[in-house]
This record gives C-alpha cells, sequence and structure tokens, in this order.
C-alpha cells in the first residue's frame, strides 16, 4: 500500500467516525455530509490502488473488505432522503459494520496481488465486482431489516412529518435493496459461469465458493417469493433480510476458513490451483 493510498484511508476512517459522532448527536445532516466525504476518501484511496496494481481493487481480503464496505456505506447515503427520520440509527448500525470490516482487512496483506493469468480478465474483474455491489446492497437491506424492528418494537421512534414517513418506507426500502442485491448477484453468477465455460469447459462447478453463493442466492429469491406470493412484509420479511445475510456473511468472507484446495476462490495465499 502506497502512502498516499494509506493517508486517504485514514481520512475516510476518520470521516466515517465523525459521521457516527454526529448521528449520536442528533446531527443527521451533518452525518449524513461527513459520510459522503468519507466515501469519496475511500473511493479516492481505491482508485489509486487502482492505478498502481492495473486491476480493480476486488481481490484478496483485504480489497474485498475495502470494497464491500464502501458501497453498504454508498446505499447507506442513498438511503438519507427516504428514511430521513430514521437516518441516524442507520449510520450507528452501518457504519461500525462497515468500519470492522475494514479493520478486518488491515489484518491482512495490503501488498499487491500477483494475479494468475487465467485472473487478468475483465470476465474476472466483473464478476467480482458485481459480488461487492450484491453484498453492499444485502448488507444496507440487514441494517434496515434491524432499523426497522427497533422502530416497530417501540425501541426508536421519531416525530412523524415530511420527511419522517414511518416504518413502512424501510419497509420497501428493504426489499428495494435485495431486489438490487438479488439482480446484481445474479449477473456475478452468469459472469462466473460464462468465464468457467472458457476456463473449464463447463459452465458450473460444485466448488464450494459456488455451493455456498449459490445457498445466498436461493435465500434472497426466497426473501422475494414469499414478499411477492405471500405477502411477508414487515416483522415476517425484516426477519427473513437478516436470515438470508446470514448465508451471504459465511458465503463472502467464509472462504479463507475453508479446508485447503476445496475452492479455486481464496487470493490471500501464494498457491493457487489454477
Amino acid at each position: 500500500m502506497s502512502g498516499i493510498e494509506f493517508w486517504f484511508l485514514i481520512g475516510s476512517i476518520f470521516l466515517y467516525s465523525v459521521s457516527l459522532i454526529s448521528a449520536m448527536m442528533l446531527q443527521a445532516r451533518l452525518s449524513a455530509l461527513m459520510l459522503t466525504t468519507g466515501l469519496f476518501f475511500q473511493a479516492t484511496s481505491a482508485g489509486i490502488r487502482w492505478y498502481g496494481i492495473g486491476h480493480p481493487p476486488v481481490f484478496g481480503t483485504y480489497e474485498a473488505a475495502l470494497a464491500g464496505s464502501w458501497f453498504m456505506l454508498l446505499y447507506t447515503a442513498f438511503s438519507y432522503r427516504s428514511i430521513h427520520g430514521h437516518f441516524r440509527l442507520l449510520i450507528l448500525t452501518t457504519v461500525p459494520i462497515a468500519s470492522l470490516i475494514i479493520f478486518y482487512g488491515l489484518t491482512f496483506k495490503t501488498e499487491r496481488i500477483p494475479l494468475t493469468i487465467s485472473e487478468r480478465s475483465l470476465w474476472v474483474d466483473f464478476h467480482a465486482l458485481f459480488s461487492w455491489v450484491a453484498f453492499g446492497s444485502y448488507t444496507a437491506a440487514a441494517c434496515l431489516a434491524g432499523v426497522y424492528l427497533l422502530v416497530v418494537s417501540g425501541q426508536w421512534s421519531v416525530a412523524r412529518g415530511k420527511q419522517n414517513l414511518g416504518p413502512e418506507v424501510l419497509d420497501d426500502l428493504i426489499f428495494r435493496y435485495i431486489n438490487l442485491g438479488f439482480i446484481t448477484h445474479t449477473v456475478m453468477f452468469a459472469l462466473g459461469s460464462y468465464y468457467s465455460s472458457i476456463l473449464f469447459g463447463t459452465w458450473w462447478q460444485w466448488d464450494l465458493v459456488n455451493s455456498t453463493s449459490l445457498i445466498t442466492w436461493l435465500a434472497y429469491g426466497l426473501a422475494i417469493h414469499m414478499r411477492l406470493f405471500y405477502g411477508w412484509k414487515g416483522r415476517r420479511g425484516a426477519n427473513l433480510a437478516i436470515v438470508a445475510f446470514l448465508t451471504a456473511v459465511v458465503s463472502y468472507w467464509g472462504l479463507i476458513y475453508f479446508p485447503p484446495g476445496s475452492t479455486y476462490h481464496v487470493f490471500d495465499i501464494d498457491f493457487k490451483s489454477h
């Protein structure tokens, strides 16, 4: 990691901390401003890394932490106008999680990861990029689901007004983010399957990461199906969004803990099976 890349990342963490403190001090607008500025700093850090390594920073645990945290906070920022009255609680949920992801990523090597010839492809770049777009959306949906459950349980309340519309707005936004995550997850599958057909001559391999990712995809497909056809909104929909997210945590962050040789998707080791 270069010095300027590091300091932009530190700047983003500082701004996220200010956003969190502002939310605690009931300053939703300032919190949103600090969050947006932090996103710019983190994007700049990622852009510098991208320029230096020649590929999108979406490979390995450190780069995955950058991508996953950035997208989830981007969706948090997008939520400001829709759920203004509950935005502070969303900040209090997402910023600590994003910070934890970033610090977790920093425990791994931050040097350039040498990619094999098969990994030096735009198909792989976009496959990984769409996977983290989906993760950000899934995480935002899960955090919103937690906020929703707090609001309807009476543990968090705001006065209703033009910008404070109540829990039904949260419920609708949860479903929108789940749909966005499901669509981008599907695109990720399609890109990966096509490139797999080029490399291995088959569109699908029962690799452990493929299998856990499929479980996550089916879990969110179930959440969408239950809402559209069985009316699972409100508490049931929020609970299902959280349960589905638990499968995503295993799918996205558990791969490096799988037994050696069980998957070819690991980028944090020198040896690769392809």
